[in-house]
């Protein structure tokens, strides 16, 4: 069952539904080699060829793809956010800093915000030191219309936070 890296993302596009599930799991065993390969697809007009990369890239929990799946909280589509959410909080604390950076580029849409509060509030759930630094934008995140100027504070100052503490900043 060899098949070419260039086949699989071609049945990754294509119409049969068999044929991409078999092509996604087998570029999700291949992993790291076929990332690039699959991000490339993220930007796709196609709807199915964004939620197949997404799903992909998702199940592959490869570290270089988190700023791919952050932006991705950003898609018109909520099964891609979904997606998307999924694959970073698979990630793990190291999503935290993308998805604060996607907050801070220009009004997020309220699917954005919700993709991003549902990620938020999961990787800080058992992690107290997150929980701290972000905990304020999960909470203004959980409001019904959040205002963009409270998230772009909180989420810059919930960054400056975490830069310091992973060592990117000095200490004030």
């Amino acid at each position: 069952m060899e098949r070419s890296v260039k086949e699989l993302i071609e049945a990754l596009s294509g119409n049969d539904g068999m044929a991409r599930k078999r092509a996604r799991e087998t570029l999700v065993l291949i992993g790291e080699p076929v990332a690039e390969h699959v991000r490339s697809l993220l930007g796709s007009p196609e709807k199915r060829v964004r939620w197949e990369a997404a799903k992909t890239l998702a199940a592959m929990v490869y570290p270089p793809s988190v700023e791919a799946l952050a932006q991705l909280l950003g898609d018109p589509l909520s099964e891609i956010r979904w997606l998307a959410g999924d694959g970073l909080i698979n990630l793990g604390p190291r999503s935290v800093g993308p998805v604060l950076r996607s907050l801070l580029g220009g009004a997020p849409s309220s699917g954005h915000l919700e993709a991003a509060h549902r990620v938020l509030g999961r990787l800080s759930a058992d992690n107290e030191v997150l929980a701290e630094m972000v905990g304020p934008v999960v909470e203004v995140l959980a409001t019904d219309s959040p205002d963009f100027g409270v998230v772009a504070t909180k989420a810059g100052r919930a960054l400056s936070d975490l830069d310091r503490i992973t060592g990117r900043l000095p200490a004030l």
